[in-house]
């Protein structure tokens, strides 16, 4: 399986992001049947368009795995949709002009993995993991949203889909007492729970969207 894996760097007042610290991590230590692309993304609005999309128009992959921070959440969260909205932001995350992603695009799409089924996969791992019905209003919506409805257009069936990562331990200090984290080993074990739920979906491509709602 040929997978592009996308994560994010440090945004706000964060000195690292989970997520990038994964990709890389993933990425030097290769898995039997996977070939990884590793791709770390600037926090910026449109970056789904000016970087992420040409590279998977590129690349030839079997499926794409997208990762980001959602500070505060204690469990690996598996993203059901991305909705047709971009609130940007400052430097200080405060929301500024809200947009559509696509203009006259679909108000959401669903991702095109079976989301409860990953879930359990991974939590069967050894890690937490729930299903989350919101990717948020920033880029991790966007790259969410914005995936699915360039396969849709382009008539690609592949698996994709974005999961959330919570804080690594050092990043709770200075927030407030018992603010959720889980340890980056985990979290890595958690993704390659989910790398290696999807390569069976990509083996098995008739399971990859099992008539969807009955998956989500």
């Amino acid at each position: 399986m040929r997978l592009l894996l996308t994560g994010f760097e440090p945004f706000s007042r964060e000195a690292v992001n989970p997520s990038g610290e994964i990709v890389r991590l993933l990425a030097a230590e290769p898995a039997e049947g996977i070939e990884f692309t590793p791709m770390v993304l600037p926090v910026r609005g449109r970056v789904s368009f000016e970087l992420l999309l040409p590279a998977l128009d590129q690349g030839g992959f079997d499926a794409w795995l997208g990762l980001g921070l959602a500070g505060g959440r204690p469990q690996l969260s598996i993203e059901r949709a991305g909705i047709n909205v971009l609130i940007e932001r400052d430097a200080e995350t405060s929301a500024l002009n809200e947009r559509a992603l696509v203009e006259d695009g679909p108000a959401a799409y669903f991702s095109r993995l079976p989301v409860r089924e990953l879930a359990r996969h991974i939590t069967g791992a050894g890690v937490p993991a729930v299903v989350s019905n919101t990717a948020g209003t920033y880029i991790c919506n966007e790259v969410t949203y914005v995936v699915q409805h360039h396969l849709s257009t382009s008539g690609v069936e592949m698996p994709s889909g974005f999961i959330h990562l919570p804080y690594l331990p050092q990043q709770t200090a200075g927030k407030p007492p018992a603010t959720p984290s889980m340890a980056l080993e985990t979290q890595a074990l958690g993704v390659r729970a989910a790398v290696e739920f999807i390569g069976e979906l990509v083996a098995a491509p008739a399971a990859a969207v099992p008539g969807q709602p009955a998956g989500r």
